[in-house]
């Protein structure tokens, strides 16, 4: 039986958050196929276990009913640890990435995983790094959608001996930040050094950007199956102050569905949507959130592994986000299939003429 491996948890400021998601794809995907949850704790090990199915013993994790697992390079198995050696578990054919932030939506575990020989169900490496760096992501897409102007600091020194290129009031934000965590808003200069330092908290590299007045945030998602890619219908996130707060997004989470807004404004985004998806080389499921100002359409950000996995903006059953995940992991398989038909070796004669004498000479 082929096993997925569902990764979750993870050294980051949005493990609470990917644990919903990783335990949700887990249960879902459980009714068709052999599915291994992997959770990844916050000092970074790994863990497996059938307790983990259950969201309600993460907030008192009983680790003695826990296996801490790894994967090793070149090899597609997943292994208990038992001291200082490795016991086999079991091979793992296809993961699924749930973990939110650094060290999982930032390439990491896409890159772990391509070196393992697994297929990855969600974005590979490149896309997901792009993603990941909200000014990379700006850099990347201006030739295909408006973007806010920006500035990036490393330090509160630098913030507070910058000279912006728009007006106060600002917002803050950590470069690889997510859910809203770390965001200030500054009103005027002494209040851009507390935020920035507020912000350096959760990460090296700070974004400064205006902060838009009576603007609405629309999102919009896209997965690939087998039929082609899907792009959802928009949606209109609530929010209660000048932006959408980690409150607003996880614990109220009112959102207007489908987005009110004309039907030329949410196809426009819909069409980006699909563009930046298949320009970058995107896998799995990602969701793009976007600001409408003055009918003008700008891009926020790029989540490639969104919370709950956006499915929410798909179907309304549980059954359909089964099918959603049915049709990730074939085109996972499929993809993975394509990518070992390129050919990876080149025999340069290199070593057998002169690579040898020229180590020697080192």
């Amino acid at each position: 039986m082929k096993n997925i491996a569902v990764f979750f948890g993870g050294v980051s400021v949005e493990h609470d958050v990917s644990v919903i998601t990783g335990v949700l794809a887990c249960n879902t995907l459980k009714k068709t196929v052999s599915v291994v949850p992997i959770y990844v704790d916050r000092s970074g090990e790994w863990f497996t276990g059938e307790i983990l199915f259950d969201p309600d013993n993460f907030s008192d994790l009983d680790y003695k009913k826990l296996t801490r697992v790894t994967l090793v390079l070149g090899d597609n198995k997943l292994y208990a640890v038992r001291g200082k050696k490795l016991k086999e578990l079991c091979f793992i054919s296809t993961a699924l990435n749930c973990m939110h932030g650094e060290r999982g939506e930032d390439g990491s575990l896409a890159g772990v995983l391509k070196m393992c020989g697994v297929a990855n169900a969600s974005a590979d490496v490149y896309p997901s790094a792009l993603a990941m760096d909200k000014a990379l992501t700006k850099r990347a897409v201006k030739g295909i959608v408006k973007v806010l102007p920006y500035a990036v600091v490393s330090g509160v020194k630098a913030a507070e001996e910058i000279c912006l290129p728009f007006d106060y009031p600002v917002i803050v934000k950590p470069v690889l930040g997510g859910s809203s965590i770390g965001v200030k808003i500054a009103e005027n200069k002494e209040e851009l050094s507390r935020a920035v330092g507020y912000a350096l908290r959760f990460g090296k590299r700070v974004m400064i950007e205006p902060c838009l007045k009576d603007f609405t945030e629309i999102n919009c998602a896209a997965y690939k199956s087998a039929n082609g890619l899907k792009v959802s219908e928009c949606e209109m996130p609530v929010r209660r102050t000048d932006y959408l707060t980690f409150s607003d997004k996880y614990e109220s989470g009112k959102r207007i569905f489908p987005a009110d807004v004309p039907k030329s404004v949410s196809d426009k985004i819909k069409s980006i949507t699909a563009e930046i998806y298949n320009e970058f080389s995107f896998t799995g499921v990602i969701r793009i959130d976007f600001f409408l100002k003055d009918g003008k359409i700008y891009l926020n950000e790029i989540n490639s592994v969104p919370g709950s996995l956006a499915y929410y903006l798909f179907t309304d059953t549980m059954q359909g986000f089964s099918e959603m995940m049915s049709d990730l992991l074939e085109v996972a398989r499929t993809n993975f299939a394509e990518d070992n038909t390129i050919k990876k070796s080149f025999d340069s004669g290199i070593l057998r003429a002169v690579g040898a004498k020229s180590a020697k000479r080192l």
